[in-house]
């Protein structure tokens, strides 16, 4: 295709897999909270043991993005 990232293309990843940061050029990534992610879990499975009623839903954290060199401004 003749395509260069990020000259031509930009592409961005998702969870900040460690790996992506060595690629070339180095990927632009989504980064998740996974400690967050595993604390609200495991309160949440603390409340159903203790026998309270939990509240179906999706729960919100912050994300970060962690720009690396596979993203450019688009070309004008």
């Amino acid at each position: 295709m003749g395509l260069r990232v990020p000259q031509d293309l930009s592409i961005v990843g998702f969870d900040d897999i460690k790996l992506v940061q060595y690629c070339d050029p180095p990927l632009t990534t989504v980064a998740q909270p996974r400690y967050q992610i595993g604390q609200q879990a495991m309160l949440l499975l603390l409340e159903q043991l203790h026998g309270q009623a939990v509240a179906s839903g999706s729960r919100l954290l912050d994300s970060e993005l962690i720009v690396r060199g596979s993203t450019a401004a688009p070309k004008r």
